[in-house]
Parts: C-alpha cells; structure tokens; sequence
C-alpha cells in the first residue's frame, strides 16, 4: 500500500470516529490540492483535530491491527452474547456499507445497544478484564506515579500501583498500543482493564484534581526557591489612584515570576520535569523538544533521528515546566524575551548524562530543547560506527599517519563528532600529545586536553588554534572550519608535523575540495596538507524483532538504483519494541576520499570534483547505502529519505 493510500485511509477513519464530517475532510483535501499543505495540517490549522488523535490514526494505518478487525467482529461477538438479533446486525451492517461509519457507532444510534454492552464485547473478544468506572477508585500512589497529562494524552486512567506493575482503565482496546512505550518512559508494566466512558480524559482530570486537593489539604504550599532566582521586592508606597507607575509593573512581574517559581518547586511540576527526563533516557532519545502550541505544549522525543510526540503539557502549567528546566540548568527564569544556554547533570540508572538546554522565545512562550549527551558514546571505536570492511582498512590506515589532515563532512546530526572521538580513540594519550578545540564541549575525555571555544571573549577557533600550535601538539582536533582564517592555520598545522583532525558542512566528501577552495585556499596547499575526506549519514536500521522480507516494486528498485531482478528485500513492519516504526538503532554510512599521488596530483592541477572523484574509484554514500538495502540492514524508503538521488 502507497503512502497516498494510507493517508486516504487515515481521513475515511477521522470520519467514520466522528471526529470531522465528510464535508469537512473534502474541504482540507480541496485546499490541499489549491496550497499543496497536507489534508492533516488544514485540519489542525481549522483546529478540527488535535495531534494525538492523529497521530494514533496515522499509527493504526501504516501498522494495520487495529480498530477495523476489532470492529468487523463486533456483530458477531454482540450476536453470541445474545445482546442483540442477527436481523439487527443485518440492518446495521448494511447502513455501514451506505456510509462507511463504524458499527458500534450505528448501533448506538439506534439504541439497540448501550456503550457499556459494546466495551464489554469489546473486552470478552479482546481478552481484556472490565471494570466499572463508577465502583472503581484511583489509588494516590497511581496518580502519583504518572503525569496527568501524560494520562490524559494516551487516555488512561491510573487506578492501582503494585511494585513494579501499574494498572489502568482504558477506553477501547485500541488504547493499548500506545501502552508499551508509555511502560517505557515511566519503567513501570502497564496493565489496562477496558471500561465505559463517553469522556474518560474528562474523568482523568477530575480524579487528578481531586488528588490535589487531597494533597493541599494536608500539604501547605511548597515555598519559592532561593532568592537567586527570583527577585526580591521591597514594598513600596502604593501610587495615588489612576496612576501606573514603572515600580507597579516591577512588582506585578515579580510576583508573577514568584509565582511561578512557587508552581516549578511544586511535587506535581517536579515529577513531571523527573519523567520527561528519565523517560528520554529509557527511549533512547538523543533530544527531547518542548514546543509552546495552542491549546498545549508538545513534548517530543527525536529517537534513531525521528521526532515522536510522547505527550502533552497543559497551558496551565507550561510555564511553571520551562521554570522548572531552567532552574536545573541554572538560568534565569525572569528572562524570557531572550534565548539562554545552560546544562543539566544527572544520574539516571547506571548511566551519567550531561544534558545540554536551550531555550528559544517563540509567538506561544518559550520553547525548550535538551540534547542528552550520554558519557560512554565517548568509548565508540571504529568498529562501532558501521564501517564497511574496505572502508575500515581505509580510515584505520590514515589515522596512523604521522601528520596530515582528515575531514569528515556531512550536514548537522549525521554523526561526525562520534566518528572524530572514535578517530582519537585510536590515539595513544600516553605518548601523543593530543588537544582538541570544541564549540561546545560535548563529552569529556580522558587524557585529552579540551579547550571550549567562547567568541564572547575573543576565544575563536581561529585565536585558540594559533596558540595550540606553539604548544607541541601532536594530534589537534578543531571541531569545524567556519572561516578562511580557520582553514589557512588548520592547513598550515598539518604540513608542519600535526594530525589534524576538523569537520566540514559539506554534502559529499569530494565536495570538501571545492568548500576550500572557494575559501580561497589554493589548490597547491589542498593538495599537500589533505590526508583523507570522510563522508558520511546516520540512517536507521531495521528493527531485528519485526524484521520481514517483502517483494520489491519495480518502480521502488528504480528509484534505489537496484536491478529488476531483485527478488526480495526487508523492512520492518512494526512492533512494542521499536514502538511501532520498524525501525531500532542507527548506523552510519560513509565515503572515504583517500588523497593519494594520483588523487595529489590532480588536486593540485585545479580539476574539478566529478573528474577527482572518478580517478578515486569513489564508493559513494549511495553505493554503501544500496548495500545495507540489499543485505536487509536497511529499509528501502530510509534510503530514499537519506540519499540524495
């Protein structure tokens, strides 16, 4: 099934839960083809949908077990309960055959049925346990154990905590494919029981402000922080009536960000802050976006590359989360009209993680982006980067040359920094002399001397690097080349005896040639300083548990570059361990120019990238890509995503 057929399938499915009208879904599709904005975005730019609910949509259509199977057994497990006729099955299957509505949906309508009878034939066909909603309570300890909106996102209602295993109410049986990862984030075993309710994220919220009530009562509020971080306002005389001076907007602002600073020192605030966290780290996610939408704040894992939404933050509480952030990261919350840097350090588990933050002040509010920064990435070596064998023999042997530079290149997250720290692993700290100059220093290092860049300060690669080469350096490590200044010191480091290792924006390795050229480099100093140019993409790797063999079109063996005789290929068709992606993990692929005489010579003689790449033999990010497609490493469609054709 196409993309195109599963984004028709994902509308007809709004329409048949009632959540648009056929009208309304004929109008975005309309705009669609007048803007060329997805249908999806219209409906949520006329706010006739929310995220979640595509999301779970989407989902269910590119990964189908679901609502659609349970629904066309409806009928017949209704029948055998004996709740109604199969006359009247008849006359509802074929009103669903007219207007393509869900059975349940009619039946309600017609009254021959109660919501209560459908959860509980939904339950007796999908093995789930039923409950009652009205005879059953929510422990406090369950509420406590999740945030109410990550409740309320993945409609689930806490009611009982036993050690490790958490119970919950659900609304369909559909509500638990989103469990697993939930299970995930919090580190608890989810058990849902199906239950009846026409709104339960409705009762999700009573039931947590119940809570809290409960917990005012015997809690006095939790005081502001130090004043550190919130400012201190003397009183002062009260102005004559009608007038509005500057020192009443001072105290009105204080007392708002006192305020808040009361609400980010709270347990709910805190916990929330602690599970967003901790959950990033159990989900392997390298980001975690929070962006400020209407009515709420997204919260977003970027996860082998991706983004996913994980849950929502309401609107009342958004601010009291981002003070909260940047009262860990050691900023400062009465500032919110500019961007601030700052990081946390904790340690969640086994592992000890450095987290970088960075706020941004957008139209909605300040949005919130933490890079988790993981202390054993720092241990990867050559062997873990996914290296083709050819390849490896490649980089291994210009790394052990005395002097030199070595590029690598590719665009923002394709994995150079890991492949550089893998570069100098390969260093003896012991007799090398080893400096690296860093914008920002991400991992640290032992035996490795690492100098942060600030430009504040007047300390910019290019100062810093004219100081480290008077300091008998062995091998440097300048984190990028932004300038011609930087790359004339870095070219000239390696023709006087340095190992020179730097990263280039670049969009292939033979590209690199022509970035310094055109940084006024001559093409004689190119030729004589550079070692090596390594090219390369992160790209995801099919999920090993859901991994299956599929047959290939032959307009999809075209666009990868594959033969027509291509029989079979793999992807990943979807499971709880890869959250229903198929896909698990990343690897990189790569394409290493090797400057040799040959290649030396022609630099030297100014010709162009395309005539330089063809003398090299050059196996092409492409090339190494198509492999990992064929040996079912890699997903057809991750390299059309990846690679440019």
């Amino acid at each position: 099934m196409t993309t195109e057929e599963k984004a028709v399938r994902a509308g007809e499915e709004l329409v048949k839960r009632d959540v648009i009208t056929r009208e309304e879904l004929a109008e975005a599709r309309k705009r669609e083809a007048a803007t060329g904005t997805p249908w999806y975005r219209q409906l949520l730019q006329m706010r006739k949908t929310s995220f979640g609910v595509l999301e779970e949509i989407f989902l269910r259509e590119f990964h189908p077990k679901s609502v659609r199977d349970e629904h066309s057994r409806l009928g017949d497990t209704l029948v055998a309960m004996k709740i109604i006729s199969h006359d009247q099955l008849s006359d509802a299957l074929s009103e669903q055959n007219r207007n393509g509505r869900l059975l349940g949906n009619i039946l309600l309508e017609k009254g021959t049925v109660t919501r209560e009878t459908i959860t509980r034939a939904l339950a007796k066909q999908s093995g789930l346990e039923y409950a009652e909603l009205t005879i059953t309570s929510s422990d406090p300890e369950a509420l406590e154990c999740v945030p109410e909106s990550m409740a309320r996102r993945n409609t689930m209602l806490p009611i009982r905590l036993e050690g490790d295993k958490l119970t919950v109410l659900i609304p369909h049986p559909q509500a638990r494919e989103t469990l697993p990862s939930v299970g995930v984030l919090l580190g608890k075993r989810i058990y849902p029981i199906l239950t009846s309710c026409e709104d339960l994220r409705s009762e999700i919220t009573k039931r947590y402000h119940e809570a809290k009530l409960r917990i005012g009562r015997h809690h006095p509020p939790a005081s502001a922080p130090a004043a550190a971080s919130v400012p201190q306002v003397k009183p002062k005389e009260a102005p004559k009536k009608g007038t509005k001076t500057m020192d009443t907007a001072k105290t009105s602002d204080a007392n708002r960000f006192e305020e808040i600073a009361r609400e980010a020192s709270g347990v709910p605030v805190i916990k929330l802050v602690t599970t967003i966290i901790e959950g990033a780290v159990n989900s392997g996610a390298t980001d975690v976006h929070l962006d400020p939408q209407e009515p709420e704040m997204r919260v977003r894992y970027r996860i082998d590359g991706l983004l996913h939404d994980v849950m929502s933050i309401p609107g009342d509480v958004q601010n009291a989360v981002v003070s909260r952030i940047k009262i860990m990261s050691d900023m400062d919350i009465t500032e919110t009209r500019h961007p601030q840097d700052g990081h946390i350090s904790v340690e969640i588990g086994d592992g000890e993680y450095d987290i970088r933050v960075a706020t941004l002040p957008t139209y909605l509010g300040e949005r919130v982006v933490l890079r988790l920064l993981d202390q054993s990435a720092v241990l990867a070596g050559i062997k873990d980067l996914g290296l083709d064998p050819e390849d490896e023999r490649k980089l291994t042997g210009v790394i052990k040359q005395p002097y030199g530079m070595i590029l690598v290149t590719g665009p923002t997250g394709s994995g150079k920094t890991t492949t550089l720290y893998a570069a100098l692993n390969q260093k003896n700290v012991m007799t090398d002399s080893i400096v690296t100059l860093e914008d920002p220093v991400e991992y640290q290092l032992s035996g490795i001397n690492q100098v942060q860049i600030d430009a504040d300060i007047e300390l910019t690669f290019a100062n810093t690097l004219r100081a480290a080469l008077r300091q008998d350096i062995d091998v440097l490590l300048v984190g990028e080349i932004r300038d011609p200044e930087t790359a004339r010191i870095a070219i000239r480091a390696a023709m006087t005896g340095h190992l020179v290792f730097s990263t280039l924006h670049t969009n292939d390795a033979p590209e690199a040639i022509s970035t310094l050229r055109n940084m006024g480099i001559p093409s004689y100093l190119i030729a004589s300083a550079l070692t090596a140019v390594v090219g390369q993409r992160l790209v995801r790797k099919i999920c090993p548990n859901c991994r299956e063999a599929i047959t290939p079109p032959k307009t999809l063996l075209k666009e990868i570059g594959l033969p027509e005789t291509t029989k079979k290929l793999y992807r990943g068709k979807g499971c709880e361990f890869c959250y229903s992606t198929g896909c698990k993990g990343r690897t990189g692929i790569f394409e290493i120019l090797e400057v040799t005489p040959e290649i030396r010579k022609l630099i030297n003689l100014d010709k162009p990238i395309d005539e330089i790449s063809k003398a090299a033999k050059l196996k092409t990010l492409s090339d190494r890509c198509r492999l990992k497609v064929k040996n079912g490493t890699v997903a057809p469609e991750e390299f059309l995503r990846t690679i440019r054709i």
